[in-house]
């Protein structure tokens, strides 16, 4: 590995070594909404198809909505 001895360079590696805790902390919250998606995909698989459809159109025009209002 090349020496670093520029001030930019090595402020930048201070920074980016002192990160590890919050990179951790980022990581466990985007694996926890992953498991968070997960279980609503399972829960959405078990309804029936009209309970279903129903709750996809109510979200397609809540975010037209959505998108209009923008």
């Amino acid at each position: 590995m090349t020496p670093v001895s520029d001030p930019d360079d090595l402020q930048a590696l201070v920074e980016l070594s002192g990160a590890g805790e919050q990179v951790l902390a980022d990581l466990d919250a985007c694996v926890q909404r992953l498991h968070q998606v997960q279980r609503a995909k399972v829960m959405l698989a078990s309804l029936d198809t009209v309970t279903l459809r129903g709750v996809l159109a109510a979200r397609r025009a809540r975010l037209s909505g959505e998108v209009a209002a923008s």
